[in-house]
């Protein structure tokens, strides 16, 4: 296995995205917020959205905290993995994704709004939705009803443009010859190559988009 994944580009890809993770920023709960607030610091501008330094540093925070979760508090790692950069760039391209849904006419519709708070157990008694759960919940972290809905639509766009982006990757001849002689482990690396090759795939999707964008970064707010 090990032979195999040493010498194949992809595999050493997959390895180096597992140890520097990427960062998924969700803006639920620790990220929503008023957005047209003219007092905000701007970090960043994809086109005409921005990205606040309040936007920036919750979403540090919370990168931060899963990666001590995840890796412990080993501050030499966390360092070699420029937390601060990653960040800024994952928000970045979260808002060139975006830019590129409207673009391309991608929404998120009322019913698929609804099917991902209804089956989120965070929001239920029993095992069903619970409204009066479900607004207490979003009352004890200060958030109304719209800023949240609105937060979990862009997730949501976002995840099906990223998956949309993705799906033009596909294993090679050349990958399914090189997983072969793994015989039992085959299935696990065949997903872990086609994810790292999906990853591949809709970052040079986003690098497409970004030439046609104006972006304007302020990295002296975040230093």
């Amino acid at each position: 296995m090990l032979k195999i994944m040493g010498s194949h580009k992809f595999f050493t890809v997959f390895l180096l995205s597992a140890v520097t993770i990427m960062i998924i920023v969700s803006f639920v709960f620790w990220g929503i917020g008023p957005k047209d607030n003219p007092s905000d610091i701007v970090v960043a501008e994809v086109g005409s959205r921005k990205i606040t330094q309040q936007q920036y540093w919750k979403a540090y925070e919370n990168a931060e905290r899963v990666l001590r979760e995840k890796y412990g508090n080993k501050e030499e790692e966390l360092k070699k993995m420029n937390i601060k950069e990653k960040v800024l760039n994952d928000l970045i391209d979260r808002l060139v994704l975006m830019t590129a849904a409207d673009e391309s006419g991608i929404k998120i519709t009322d019913e698929e709004l609804q099917e991902t708070i209804m089956s989120n157990p965070y929001f239920q008694r029993n095992g069903t939705f619970d409204k009066g759960v479900y607004e207490r919940a979003l009352k004890l972290n200060r958030i109304t009803p719209k800023q949240y809905e609105d937060a979990i639509r862009e997730d949501l766009l976002v995840e099906k443009i990223y998956k949309a982006a993705g799906e033009t990757a596909e294993l090679s001849s050349k990958d399914i010859e090189a997983i072969a002689p793994a015989k039992e482990e085959g299935i696990q690396l065949s997903q872990a190559l086609l994810s790292a090759k999906k990853d591949l795939a809709v970052k040079a999707y986003i690098e497409g988009i970004k030439r046609s964008l104006k972006i304007k970064i302020n990295k002296e707010q975040i230093s």
